[in-house]
């Protein structure tokens, strides 16, 4: 990771780690992040767009205006367009050519566990494996079946999300606080079980194709506990080794403390890289339980 750079991205990769990544010197570079030792302070002061995605080439590019953008985008208008996707298309009046394209690949209907009383429904291309479930930070999940394209998965996921107790978004906030919550696989199976159960009783929906995916497994939680872990929303340094990623939530180990960090609040933001002793504030409360 170099001295000075944008941060642009953070997902998992096709093998299912955890990745940043950055911009410099006019590229985009990535990086393994598991392991690594962080010690960066981020400029809140500015936000620049990330740049687009060349779909067609599964590959990143950079702003070529070096545009910046409110806090509440990652890229400007015109690399927007550029890429060309919208993951609500559904709500939108016309799409673009290139989610056009993306619509007729086929997706998968999936149901995520976060909590007993956070679960969610949503739907992801087939060729990207478990990475949307990885990146939402999805605990334990079903695979319910795939369709020959986006129109069809939607509207399952529809009709299913308009059932009481089953969300379509779930906060980054509220999965911050989560991850307080060690899993308990056995509730998590019956809690994704007892959901089955209400989409054949009131949709009469059933999927006997349905696969178990485990993500906990990705995020090499390893067995820690995370109840004391504190939260660093609004720190603007970044410092610890990384010890695991739960979806876009990076765990740092700093001097015997484990600190959580929304690294999304960190993309569009210049760093550079701490040298010597951190100076890093941290909050006195620990992450509250939702």
């Amino acid at each position: 990771m170099p001295e000075e750079f944008l941060l642009s991205y953070a997902s998992f990769d096709a093998e299912n780690r955890p990745f940043l990544e950055w911009q410099v010197d006019g590229r985009a570079e990535r990086g393994d992040v598991l392991g690594q030792e962080l010690s960066l302070e981020f400029d809140f002061s500015t936000k620049y767009c990330t740049g687009w995605l060349d779909f067609d080439n599964h590959c990143s590019q950079i702003c070529p205006d070096g545009a910046t953008v409110d806090e509440k985008y990652e890229n400007c208008l015109k690399c927007r367009n550029r890429t060309g996707f919208n993951p609500a298309f559904y709500h939108a009046d016309s799409v673009s050519a290139q989610q056009e394209k993306i619509n007729q690949n086929p997706h998968f209907l999936y149901l995520a566990y976060f909590s007993p009383k956070v679960i969610k429904v949503g739907i992801s291309q087939e060729e990207r494996g478990i990475r949307r479930l990885l990146e939402q930070g999805a605990r334990l999940a079903l695979k319910l079946e795939t369709f020959a394209s986006a129109l069809i998965a939607r509207q399952y996921e529809a009709k299913i999300a308009k059932l009481d107790g089953i969300m379509e978004t779930v906060a980054a906030s509220k999965k911050l606080g989560l991850i307080k919550q060690p899993l308990n696989t056995a509730v998590a199976e019956q809690t994704l079980a007892d959901a089955l159960m209400r989409i054949h009783h009131q949709l009469g929906l059933d999927f006997p194709n349905r696969t178990l995916i485990t993500c906990e497994d990705y995020f090499h939680t390893d067995g820690r506990d995370f109840s004391s872990v504190i939260d660093m929303t609004g720190n603007k340094v970044l410092a610890g080794t990384v010890v695991s990623v739960i979806g876009s939530v990076l765990i740092t180990e700093y001097d015997g403390q484990l600190l959580a960090y929304n690294v999304k609040k960190f993309i569009g933001h210049r760093a550079q890289a701490v040298q010597g002793v951190v100076d890093l504030e941290i909050p006195n409360t620990q992450l509250t339980l939702f």
